[in-house]
């Protein structure tokens, strides 16, 4: 080689840094490499569960770890053998890999709202990364002894697996911390299954902090891997959710832990009431930890969970999440990594008796929850992928058949289900919302505004406020406020019940957010009429 040659590729290499892959939230968006991106995936279920204690009896001819292994997605192959995936995480990739199920550059033609409506929409749109949610129990993963194996690091295994096969195929990840302990805890003091909050800690134990500790150590060099700092939050009082206390771990202490060792991962927060469905709480988050440290918190997606047909009020609607996640755009992106309608649907038949309590706006709830997302910029994770659908405590279901009551997106055969067996047709959603090139939102039914009015599939709701859908009818912040301005008392001062939230058009008239013949209300609030 020609030594001048040789100084310029030297120089090059010397002065052209490598390209780092990282995630940028910036407004309501999310950035990977510079690229605006939204997320669209599959929550699994099983994981939380798959090795505490008493999922296995020896005594009965079979092994510790083999429920997970056989099951649910991996564990040891045999008795004290290795841990090993099984071929279950392979269904769910075949939906999630580019090609014939999923488009990551779609184009998406969105509905042309007419003004004031078309005030919130972007029209331009987004490239798609694939993800996937593996919900944790936080002891399973540190201690032995909440272990079926009385071995954490089979749980600590099977969980690195998972991440290095959906982390080397660009799924990105969000470990989640679903239980504090599991429901057959043997940790004395340790509430198990769901709880009001993360604990500070389990039992006599160190908990959620020494959880997301030692996760983000381990992973905060993957920029693939998202924290959900804790899965479903009802606690009701902010400043517990928020700093936390001498029983739970708050939010912005587990955000500033991960954020030690993992400075740029994503982390995804949920709101303080209702399972993870208010708004107050992001916000009121944003204003606080700015006044606490002097700086905004950095690469945050807020998260909601809307489901309904299994005794949810109106709250939980879709005009309900469509509000909330508005008002949680002021301050950053937004997504769902969970929503579903348990067995609410038209198309089949329950394969055990299956609850709906809400045909009119359930049937169709995951397809339009879908289609919403794509006309207002929402990420979201489907629930739930169940391992294989073992169905021993669902009878008469058989083994591996969707049961709506879950509710499943899996149906026999490791396919997403079809509502051939109740519930949400997944496979529709996914053939309109992820496997075409270019997506059309639906615009159905845009009038039916009244809570007695039905919800068909493609129904859209238009960005304003109706007083019928639990969340009361006060007119909220004008469109043109600054959120982080705010006062973060006046907002948790809210009831979720009788919401005063940002984000809704027109702007310059906030007085004027009601929907057609449903006025807000102006007797309180940032719009109170002097």
């Amino acid at each position: 080689m020609d030594h001048r040659l040789a100084v310029v590729v030297f120089l090059l290499f010397v002065l052209v840094p490598f390209s780092v892959s990282e995630f940028t939230v910036t407004g309501n968006k999310v950035f990977y490499n510079g690229e605006w991106v939204r997320f669209k995936g599959i929550g699994l279920t099983c994981t939380e569960y798959m090795l505490k204690p008493g999922m296995d009896n020896p005594g009965t001819g079979g092994y510790y770890g083999q429920w997970a292994y056989q099951s649910c997605f991996g564990g040891p192959s045999s008795s004290g053998g290795s841990v090993s995936l099984n071929s279950e995480i392979k269904n769910v990739l075949q939906y999630l890999t580019p090609g014939t199920h999923f488009k990551p550059n779609p184009t998406v033609i969105k509905v042309n709202f007419s003004s004031p409506y078309d005030q919130v929409i972007d029209y331009g749109y987004s490239k798609v990364m694939p993800i996937v949610r593996v919900p944790m129990a936080g002891s399973c993963y540190l201690y032995d002894i909440d272990t079926d194996t009385n071995d954490a690091k089979v749980y600590q295994e099977v969980i690195d697996q998972l991440v290095t096969a959906l982390t080397s195929q660009k799924v990105t990840v969000v470990l989640d911390l679903h239980w504090n302990c599991p429901d057959s805890t043997k940790i004395s003091g340790c509430q198990g299954a769901q709880a009001a909050m993360a604990f500070k800690k389990f039992g006599p134990y160190p908990g959620a902090l020494t959880f997301w500790d030692t996760l983000s150590k381990k992973y905060g060099s993957n920029e693939l891997v998202a924290y959900e700092l804790y899965n479903e939050p009802w606690i009701m009082n902010f400043d517990q959710w928020y700093g936390g206390d001498n029983t739970y771990a708050g939010m912005k202490e587990m955000y500033d832990t991960v954020r030690k060792n993992a400075p740029k991962s994503l982390v995804i927060i949920g709101g303080k009431d209702q399972y993870a469905l208010d708004a107050q709480s992001g916000l009121a988050y944003t204003i606080k930890y700015k006044q606490d440290t002097g700086s905004y918190p950095t690469n945050i997606i807020w998260n909601i969970h809307p489901y309904v047909g299994a005794g949810q009020g109106l709250e939980h609607s879709l005009r309900s999440a469509m509000r909330l996640a508005l008002a949680l755009k002021t301050v950053g992106p937004v997504i769902l990594t969970e929503f579903g309608q348990y067995c609410c649907g038209s198309k089949g038949t329950p394969c055990q008796s299956g609850s709906c309590s809400d045909h009119l706006h359930g049937d169709n709830f995951v397809y339009n929850v879908a289609n919403l997302a794509e006309q207002y910029d929402l990420s979201w994770i489907g629930w739930a992928w169940r391992g294989t659908n073992i169905n021993n405590s669902h009878r008469p279901c058989q083994d591996g058949m969707a049961e709506c009551n879950q509710p499943d997106m899996r149906d026999t055969g490791g396919v997403l289900t079809d509502a051939t067996h109740g519930g949400a047709d997944w496979q529709s959603v996914w053939n309109n919302f992820v496997s075409p090139s270019t997506i059309k939102v639906n615009d159905v039914s845009p009038g039916n505004i009244n809570k007695n009015d039905p919800q068909p599939a493609g129904f859209l709701p238009r960005p304003c406020i109706v007083g019928q859908f639990n969340l009361g009818d006060i007119c909220g912040y004008d469109l043109s406020v600054d959120v982080r301005s705010l006062n973060y008392q006046d907002i948790i001062a809210q009831s979720l019940y009788d919401s005063i939230l940002p984000g809704m058009p027109p702007k310059g008239n906030c007085t004027a957010q009601g929907c057609e013949g449903y006025p807000c209300q102006t007797y309180t609030g940032p719009c109170k009429k002097k």
